[in-house]
């Protein structure tokens, strides 16, 4: 399935409307469900002649948090400003709709934690070639004064076209009105800065880069260079040990110091992600290289 809109939901990874999901959003039709979490599901749908990804809030949430609903149109602001290199585009959106919703361009694939968990770790070219792709699509975001937050396996897609960096807004958006409330840190603890472990301000695309590293060291090992807990064990290595770069250091020695210089404790002696892309240029396949 490609953005041209077809008809049936083969190959798109979508599963059949339940009882409960609407037909139409707005002004698109749906065709299968792509998704659910805690704050609201996501749909394939159709708009203007292209598959589009439908994300829907929760009306349960939508309508008892209104500083959510503020935080959910500055996102789609956000949203509408992102390059198309970095992410899938914003097609549609409706912020006063009860409960609000938007549509991104619909991105066939499978996440970076998906394929580490049917194929195991990455050989070193596929490891470059995520650097590179990821590393452009963060320089593009972090020009506009904008940082993700929130990068970790499960929001890097790897497609027939490269790699898209996806899940830029909601997630963020809903944790972030729960922070007004609780105190809580905004992110996934295993894919932290030190700077968001320890409770300070993430408004630099420095955590991004962090990030990176992390995911990197993942997709070497199958495992994150801090451990996988979601509790405070994981946020005290992250500030305070180093990490593990499992078999990193002895499948790319380049690419381990890259890596360990992006899981810098000192956020001034990470590289930025311009850097990275211009270290990665050099290395690995092509875009157009089959992922393994």
């Amino acid at each position: 399935m490609n953005g041209e809109a077809g008809s049936g939901l083969t190959g798109s990874g979508a599963e059949p409307l339940e009882d409960d999901d609407p037909r139409r959003i707005g002004p698109i039709p749906l065709l299968g469900r792509l998704g659910a979490g805690g704050m609201g599901r996501v749909y394939l749908g159709v708009h203007e002649g292209r598959y589009a990804a439908v994300k829907q809030v929760l009306p349960s949430v939508a309508g008892e948090d209104e500083e959510f609903l503020r935080r959910f149109g500055h996102e789609l602001d956000n949203l509408a400003r992102l390059p198309d290199e970095a992410t899938a585009p914003l097609l549609a959106g409706d912020r006063d709709a009860r409960p609000p919703w938007f549509a991104t361009a619909y991105v066939p694939g499978i996440t970076l934690r998906e394929a580490v968990d049917l194929h195991g770790p990455l050989p070193a070219e596929a490891l470059w070639l995520i650097l590179r792709e990821a590393a452009t699509g963060l320089a593009a975001v972090h020009a506009l004064d904008m940082v993700h937050r929130d990068l970790k396996p499960s929001n890097v897609m790897l497609t027939l076209d490269g790699l898209t960096l996806i899940d830029f807004g909601v997630a963020r958006a809903a944790d972030q009105s729960q922070l007004t409330r609780t105190g809580m840190v905004v992110g996934t603890p295993a894919y932290m800065s030190p700077e968001q472990a320890s409770g300070k301000r993430a408004s630099s695309g420095v955590v991004d880069v962090f990030a990176l590293g992390s995911v990197l060291a993942y997709a070497a090992s199958g495992r994150p260079p801090f451990g996988d807990e979601s509790g405070h064990a994981v946020l005290y290595r992250i500030v305070h040990e180093e990490p593990d770069l499992g078999p990193l250091g002895d499948l790319d020695p380049e690419l381990a110091d890259v890596v360990a210089s992006c899981l810098d404790k000192d956020h001034e002696g990470r590289p930025t992600a311009a850097e990275l892309v211009e270290r990665a240029a050099a290395h690995g396949p092509s875009a157009a290289t089959p992922w393994p």
